[in-house]
């Protein structure tokens, strides 16, 4: 089971839409894949279930990691129906915000951590998605994780917040926090390539980051909002930009895979 953060340190940059892009790629590809949605705006769970859970949510996992808390909490969604593999959730709520301390314990950090170790649903790939912070909720998804895929847009803030993030994922690694994590790379979302702005940004972005910007650089397109605003997958979305975005998060999800060999 291969455990993937996808995390920023500010709001607004598309982390949710990465998220489901990538969720829609592996049920297209056979990969059986579980969401976990740590953000308790519960965007993920409105994407990928249409309505907010009525079932045990992730609130519930973090205050009681035990293995029948965690199977009752896994729940199939409406995407998957009629799909070879599995796509899964474990909702997320408002009520995890009260577990989001800025100063964690070392016990609270590892809640997540033991609670997928006591699961018995069988999972290729394992996506989180963080709250837009660093800390408590997202660190404990750090220190259950093997990669932290940093999202960020290419604006004003987006090398601070990325540097940020990435020193995160290699400081949790450096202390034992987090023995398994690395830093998977860095995705780029909402790029308008017409804008002057976002074209140095980007360079920006690449002379400081190098090889860990990845790609491909995800353009902002209409049918991205479209497919999740319905409530459906992006490789069903019918639109004029579902096919680019489709072999966007293809090329994505296997950038993601193949770094599992080097694990």
């Amino acid at each position: 089971m291969y455990i993937v953060s996808v995390c920023s340190l500010k709001g607004g940059v598309g982390k949710t839409s990465v998220t489901l892009g990538l969720a829609s790629a592996a049920l297209h590809q056979g990969v059986n894949t579980l969401v976990i949605d740590l953000d308790p705006q519960g965007d993920s769970t409105l994407g990928l279930l249409g309505e907010p859970a009525s079932t045990l949510d992730i609130a519930e996992v973090l205050t009681s990691p035990r293995t029948e808390t965690i199977d009752r909490a896994i729940i199939e969604t409406p995407w998957a129906a009629g799909a070879a593999s599995h796509l899964d959730i474990i909702p997320g709520s408002s009520r995890s915000a009260v577990m989001d301390s800025p100063a964690p314990g070392p016990k609270e950090v590892r809640r997540l951590h033991q609670a997928l170790d006591k699961r018995t649903h069988q999972y290729d790939l394992v996506l989180i998605d963080c709250p837009p912070s660093l800390n408590g909720l997202t660190q404990m998804a750090l220190a259950a994780s093997d990669r932290a895929l940093v999202v960020a847009e290419p604006g004003f803030f987006a090398v601070t917040a990325a540097d940020r993030a990435l020193k995160l994922s290699v400081e949790m690694h450096d202390d034992g926090i987090a023995p398994r994590l690395q830093p998977l790379g860095l995705v780029v979302n909402r790029y308008r390539p017409r804008s002057v702005e976002h074209q140095y940004r980007l360079a920006e972005l690449r002379e400081l980051f190098g090889a860990s910007v990845l790609e491909p650089v995800i353009e902002e397109r209409v049918g991205l909002q479209q497919a999740q605003g319905g409530a459906v997958p992006l490789h069903t979305y019918e639109g004029a930009s579902g096919k680019r975005l489709t072999e966007d998060f293809d090329a994505l999800l296997h950038t993601v895979m193949d770094s599992r060999q080097n694990s």
